[in-house]
């Protein structure tokens, strides 16, 4: 495979690319075939979460050269698309089942479970908690997903010419019943997001395109209206690079065609 960066035409087995950023790994397991979220432990060192775009119900704890440490189902629901994963601070996961290449579904969902232990010997984990959701403007297209604080956020890609938009709902909002999602800030990019990731200390977001990483600075809060605009643009032309999440050196993201790339940050 070769990848572009700007002019600059690198083979894919090459570990260094360019302009801080590195191949650092190759996810081997044959079962994960398009990986589309990644979202980093904070309580097991070095295990990283992902699963397949689609409708599988499988979460894989790999490490950051691609291993497989293990993998669980999830039980509980029948996704339909699901695309991205998240962790509160209180080792949540989500799973963000909000993928809609044609915009026609009237509802998507979010699914919150328990963060297993890849060591435990367990082969499935079971869904605590959903949200059905709706969008007040109509269907979107949404492969990204961030938690902060108690509440949720999901990031639209670029469609029908406009820009990417932030919804948020409250995870305190009971399940049961259908919630209209809030609509925030917009993103001042064009090209269509498909992960996205928020720093620890909620200070720093980022989105990955197919023309690299956006970086945004955030006072710990998203502006609930106008446009958020990037501090930094690592670029990287990759027609398949689907998920990310911070690491101390800057962003891990995870690509389709297998790759494990970081995009080197300095902290700010």
């Amino acid at each position: 495979m070769i990848i572009r960066f700007g002019c600059i035409a690198i083979l894919g087995a090459t570990s260094v690319l360019a302009g801080g950023i590195e191949r650092v790994g190759t996810i081997a397991d044959p079962e994960i075939k398009e990986c589309s979220g990644l979202v980093g432990s904070r309580q097991f060192p070095d295990v990283f979460w992902t699963h397949n775009d689609g409708k599988k119900e499988r979460l894989y704890a790999i490490n950051r050269q691609g291993a497989t440490l293990a993998e669980f189902k999830v039980t509980g629901a029948k996704f339909q698309d699901w695309e991205d994963l998240a962790l509160d601070l209180d080792n949540n996961l989500y799973a963000a089942d909000t993928g809609d290449n044609d915009t026609k579904r009237p509802e998507v969902a979010v699914y919150q479970f328990t963060e297993p232990n890849p060591k435990s010997g367990e082969k499935s984990v079971a869904i605590k908690h959903h949200w059905q959701l709706r969008y007040p403007g109509g269907p979107r297209d949404c492969e990204g997903i961030v938690v902060l604080g108690k509440n949720a956020y999901l990031v639209s890609k670029v469609t029908r010419n406009r820009m990417p938009e932030i919804y948020t709902f409250s995870l305190q909002d009971p399940a049961g019943g259908t919630i209209t999602l809030k609509p925030l800030a917009q993103l001042g990019i064009d090209s269509p997001v498909t992960s996205a990731a928020i720093s620890n200390d909620g200070k720093r977001f980022a989105v990955i395109s197919k023309l690299g990483a956006y970086f945004f600075d955030l006072d710990g809060a998203f502006p609930a209206s106008g446009v958020l605009r990037p501090a930094q643009h690592m670029r990287l032309q990759h027609d398949s690079i689907e998920g990310c999440t911070f690491v101390p050196e800057g962003l891990l993201v995870a690509a389709e065609s297998r790759e494990l790339l970081l995009f080197k940050v300095p902290p700010r």
